[in-house]
């Protein structure tokens, strides 16, 4: 048998299971708990029953009953793994200290002995509710710290496997580099020598895809080096136009014009590989913004006080309003899972702002985005 008082509609109230196979008994202490959301139960299979079901947020319970003693019942709750964070209390006629001893080993909190305080019960009610709710928002707390280092450590770790592809790929290109640099001497030598016009525009076309090629193992390198956070002169535009050329073939896939304005600018006093690593991720999220659609990037330079500025902007899907301030943020991405670690943006941010320059992005959604660098000129001694 069970009943329960409660107030419906979003009842924010502590709960109590009041368990006792007399109904003189349970009314006694429903007398004292005016306040708290109560449940009854006169038997112990009852009472399994609606703990489990109703998750309340403590359990009284009496020891003496005919079908399951409440020693027993408080070790099957303690079981349960619905039913063993509950806190149990035993409110019971006996006395004795073994009784007690017996009832803390079974898994209970309290032991309260009949008759029944109502003041010093409601006291130490409160006092374990409470600690149930600082106990319960830890654990909380330290749940969602534990996710989060989780995923932090995936990300971390996909981003060490792009940097040991990164590695990979600088190591694979110095390897091609000597035989394509061999082919193409042999090619010119056979190029000079021949007489028939149209094997001569042939072997000039492969001398020019193998220059081509060098020239693309050449920047694959350049990104594979690690950071010599060396500062010096750096030719912005040469690094846009390294990162271009680079990028060809991407922009190729995905039927993407890429259209550019590059103004003559002072020399930047920069880490050139910082730069590159800058513009690479700028125009790599500007891509992969339009993938599978064709579309158009425009990228420019200028010289506006004292700053060179560099913009990017795209046509593609744009930033939602309430994701523009969190793009720079370390793992941010609003990419489909896997295809970014959402660091892009957050080491472009660190790298101009090492500079001493500054990164700003406008943008609307379906109407593509604008990223604008700023970058202090180098002092003039």
């Amino acid at each position: 048998m069970v009943q329960k008082r409660q107030k419906e509609g979003g009842d924010k109230r502590k709960s109590i299971l009041l368990v006792d196979d007399l109904v003189s008994n349970v009314k006694l202490l429903a007398r004292h708990l005016d306040g708290y959301r109560l449940y009854f139960a006169l038997d112990g299979a009852t009472a399994l029953a609606v703990a489990q079901e109703s998750q309340p947020d403590m359990i009284l319970l009496d020891v003496m009953m005919p079908d399951i003693d409440g020693y027993e019942l408080c070790r099957r709750l303690k079981q349960n793994p619905k039913t063993k964070k509950i806190p149990v209390v035993f409110v019971t006629a006996k006395n004795q200290e073994d009784d007690e001893e017996m009832g803390l080993q079974v898994g209970a909190i309290d032991f309260i002995t009949k008759p029944v305080n109502g003041a010093i019960l409601r006291a130490r009610i409160a006092n374990h509710l409470e600690l149930k709710e600082h106990r319960d928002n830890l654990v909380g707390l330290l749940s969602d710290k534990s996710n989060e280092l989780d995923a932090t450590y995936g990300q971390l770790l996909h981003a060490e496997k792009l940097s040991t592809l990164g590695k990979l790929t600088s190591s694979i290109s110095h390897e091609f580099s000597s035989p394509l640099f061999g082919m193409e001497q042999i090619l010119t030598t056979f190029h000079d020598e021949e007489e028939g016009a149209e094997k001569k525009h042939m072997l000039a076309v492969c001398i020019d895809e193998c220059r081509r090629l060098r020239e693309l193992i050449r920047s694959m390198q350049n990104f594979g080096r690690p950071t010599s956070s060396h500062m010096g002169p750096t030719d912005l535009n040469q690094v846009i136009v390294d990162v271009l050329r680079l990028c060809g073939k991407t922009f190729e896939k995905n039927n993407i014009l890429v259209e550019r304005n590059l103004q003559k600018v002072p020399l930047l006093n920069a880490v050139e590989d910082q730069m590159k690593q800058v513009v690479f991720n700028l125009v790599t999220n500007a891509c992969d913004a339009m993938e599978n659609n064709s579309g158009r990037v425009f990228v420019s330079t200028s010289f506006v006080k004292g700053h060179v500025v560099f913009t990017i902007t795209d046509n593609g899907c744009g930033i939602e309003p309430a994701d523009i301030q969190a793009v720079f943020a370390p793992f941010f991405t609003t990419k489909q899972e896997g295809r970014g670690t959402g660091l892009g943006l957050s080491i472009c941010y660190g790298i101009v702002t090492t500079h001493k320059g500054s990164i700003e992005v406008r943008s609307k959604p379906g109407a593509g985005a604008t990223f604008v660098v700023r970058i202090p000129v180098m002092e003039q001694k």
